[in-house]
């Protein structure tokens, strides 16, 4: 402790330091959402539409039986498309897709779940995406990390500079969103290896900004 005149002296040459921290986590998926798309091509929309009805009823109830509660079961919209032959546009046929979405709580019952979704006439845009059942959990824990790291982001600027530094940060700023930091891993099934099928990795990172105060040594 310094003194000048019998007062404490404490310098006023401060300035600050300004450090981005970076937390990065991988984490194994807890959660699968399989995306089915059933498939229909007739010479009438409505013969379509009817085809796939019946193939949805029976893919539903194959899974309801085989354990998925019919709430993790959604049907997502209704593709209609035309083929269309010639230069002249003729009409050739219409081809209907009813898009369906599986939440597997379980990632053991995949494979079985993939089967047994083709079995019943799932046939087209089939893709599975490793989630995460609790991703702010984790988004904390890599925030943890970043700030670990701009902490010692600005320990090892201060020894360089020869400066002190408060610890204790005057701004921190959060640059990442857990909304949009974590990246969910995707596999196209349709074909996929079964090792493919198996599990997912789920890359979780956040970025903080943190400002602390400076005082020349």
């Amino acid at each position: 402790m310094q003194f000048r005149n019998g007062k404490m002296y404490i310098p006023t040459d401060k300035g600050s330091l300004s450090v981005n921290g970076v937390g990065y986590l991988e984490v194994e998926s807890d959660l699968i959402r399989l995306n089915l798309g059933i498939t229909s091509n007739s010479d009438s929309a409505e013969k379509a539409k009817d085809t796939n009805l019946k193939i949805l009823e029976r893919l539903t109830t194959s899974l309801v039986d085989y354990g998925i509660p019919e709430k993790d079961i959604n049907t997502k919209d209704i593709l209609v498309n035309r083929n269309y032959i010639g230069c002249d546009n003729q009409n050739l046929s219409f081809v209907v897709t009813n898009l369906v979405t599986v939440m597997i709580h379980n990632i053991s019952n995949l494979r079985d779940i993939y089967s047994l979704a083709i079995e019943n006439g799932a046939n087209d845009n089939i893709s599975v995406d490793f989630l995460l059942s609790n991703p702010g959990y984790y988004y904390s824990k890599a925030l943890k990390k970043a700030s670990k790291d701009a902490l010692n982001k600005a320990s090892l600027l201060a020894s360089s500079f020869n400066v002190r530094f408060n610890p204790a940060p005057f701004k921190i700023i959060e640059k990442s969103s857990s909304l949009y930091s974590i990246a969910y891993s995707s596999s196209k099934s349709f074909g996929a290896s079964q090792q493919d099928l198996s599990s997912g990795i789920v890359k979780i990172t956040a970025e903080i900004e943190a400002i602390f105060t400076t005082i020349l040594c």
